[in-house]
């Protein structure tokens, strides 16, 4: 059997090959087109599987096991009847979607350990080690740092697919009272928590959409005096209603009283998408989470950065992966009045959770990436 690792190199190897493919003008369009589909659509549902290669644990491995099967069979049923095609593209399809079906009959469906925590042989025979802080995050690690008056980013890493590392930052806003509000909390410390109480008070936890939630818990141990905020939609998810997180309130766009100077703009999509963004007025500081993506390549290790470049997510313009843009879209007439909104705020900076933020001609820079949902 192929163990649930390996299956996770061969799905992120398969979708760069599907990726290259596509864009090979020795194709017919329409093979290229299937080719672009079919990679964009594996690699997606690879992130979102509970097992070593994935991002976030949504779908188990039986049921990534099925959409291979599902997806296999759509690339060689589009073979066989794509028939004003030339055969030796047809072939092609064919047989990747006959390799696909091979490859799920012969992979196990019990995962060792879930997303991220993959290592060892597999990791190392991609060459996808961790590397130094400085080569995939924004240095120092888990330190404050000042961006604006009252405004403060903690970079961190997060475990990705197969051994790797992927950044993510917390944005940090002193009230008026010298409260602190922690926005999309990354892991916690003692020595984060020390740090940061030479800055202010930590009272406020802001859970901004229904990803950025699973430090909350180690910051309440620490912190039993603060109160957590949630996007809307967040508490009815299955993990965190198994997790005992507390979520003392949920968000809309009316922010609490305590926020002085702060404007609140929900950003609603389908399947259960909601993410809040906060709008720091006297810095004109606008902070996001997943609703921008912009992965620096360099930063990426050698084999993923063809994927990250197909899912449109690397730096300048980068943009959410497919599946959170599908999502979204799903009310694409709310999405876009909110990101609407966002522009006419104006902002001088925009902070998000993951890659490198806009730190001016910030406005320019948002309609950029916010681009597949304006028009």
């Amino acid at each position: 059997m192929i163990p649930t690792r390996m299956h996770g190199a061969i799905d992120y190897g398969v979708a760069c090959l599907l990726g290259g493919l596509a864009t090979s003008r020795a194709l017919p369009a329409p093979i290229r087109g299937v080719l672009a589909t079919a990679a964009t659509f594996h690699s997606t549902y690879a992130t979102l599987t509970n097992y070593e290669a994935g991002l976030r644990p949504v779908l188990s491995m039986r049921q990534h096991l099925a959409l291979d099967a599902l997806g296999g069979a759509a690339v060689a049923g589009a073979g066989l009847l794509m028939h004003r095609q030339p055969w030796q593209a047809r072939a092609l399809l064919i047989a990747a979607g006959l390799s696909e079906l091979a490859v799920v009959a012969a992979s196990s469906a019990t995962p060792v350990s879930g997303p991220g925590q993959g290592s060892g042989p597999v990791a190392r025979v991609l060459g996808l080690t961790v590397p130094p802080a400085g080569k995939v995050g924004y240095p120092p690690i888990d330190i404050p740092k000042p961006v604006a008056d009252d405004v403060f980013i903690v970079d961190s890493l997060l475990p990705g697919p197969m051994g790797t590392a992927l950044p993510v930052r917390m944005t940090v806003i002193r009230l008026g009272n010298g409260d602190l509000l922690l926005h999309s909390p990354t892991q916690f410390s003692d020595a984060l928590k020390t740090e940061l109480e030479k800055i202010g008070r930590i009272r406020h936890l802001m859970a901004p959409n229904v990803a950025h939630w699973t430090f909350l818990e180690a910051w309440q141990r620490a912190c039993p005096d603060v109160t957590t905020w949630s996007a809307p939609g967040l508490r009815e998810r299955s993990q965190v209603k198994k997790s005992g997180v507390r979520l003392d309130h949920d968000l809309s766009s009316f922010p609490p009283t305590a926020w002085i100077g702060i404007t609140l703009v929900e950003v609603v999509g389908g399947l259960g998408f909601s993410e809040i963004a906060l709008f720091h007025q006297a810095s004109r500081t606008l902070v996001l989470t997943d609703l921008v993506l912009n992965l620096e390549a360099s930063k990426l290790p050698a084999p993923i950065r063809p994927l990250a470049r197909l899912f449109g997510v690397t730096a300048p313009d980068g943009m959410p992966p497919p599946y959170l843009r599908a999502a979204i879209k799903r009310d694409r007439a709310s999405a876009t009045k909110a990101a609407s909104r966002l522009l006419e705020l104006k902002p001088e900076r925009v902070i998000f959770a993951h890659g490198l933020w806009f730190e001016r001609d910030a406005t320019n820079a948002l309609r950029r990436s916010l681009r597949w949902l304006l028009g």
